[in-house]
Formats: C-alpha cells, sequence, structure tokens
C-alpha cells in the first residue's frame, strides 16, 4: 500500500470514517478533524512510519495530501523511502 493508502486507512480507523469517503484534497476541518485530534493522529502517523513531521511543517498540513507530502519528504530525509 502507497504512503496515501497508509495514511487514508490510519485516518479511517482515528476517526471513524469509511477510507473509501476520505478526499484526500478535503481540508482537515471539513472531515470532522480538530486540532487536537489532528496533533494525536500525528503521533500515529509518526510511529507507523518511524518519521517525525515538524511542528512548522504541522501548520502546514491542511489535507491528507499535505499529510502524505510530509510523510514523503521525511521518509527520504531518512533514506527510508
Amino acid at each position: 500500500m502507497d504512503t496515501l493508502g497508509r495514511i487514508r486507512q490510519l485516518a479511517a480507523k482515528e476517526f471513524s470514517i469509511n477510507p473509501d469517503g476520505l478526499d484526500p484534497q478535503a481540508p482537515l476541518a471539513t472531515l470532522g478533524i480538530d486540532s487536537l485530534s489532528f496533533i494525536e493522529f500525528m503521533f500515529r502517523v509518526e510511529e507507523e512510519f518511524g518519521v517525525s513531521v515538524s511542528d512548522e511543517d504541522l501548520k502546514a498540513i491542511q489535507t491528507l495530501s499535505d499529510l502524505e507530502r510530509h510523510v514523503a519528504a521525511a521518509l527520504t530525509a531518512a533514506g527510508k523511502a
């Protein structure tokens, strides 16, 4: 499964949302994901992928696609991609 697919599965489980209904381009707020829930979710994402996303990068993440790009960049930087 690709990075975005894994993130969608994690989000679906974390937020009790059907993964097929998760639009990766939709703003997280429209999915009912508030900032506290997102931070908790990020801990799971970091654990799943073995990478860290900086606080500065977190501020720029507005969609699951944004998150995928940051995770992919962190994987590449860590030599895990």
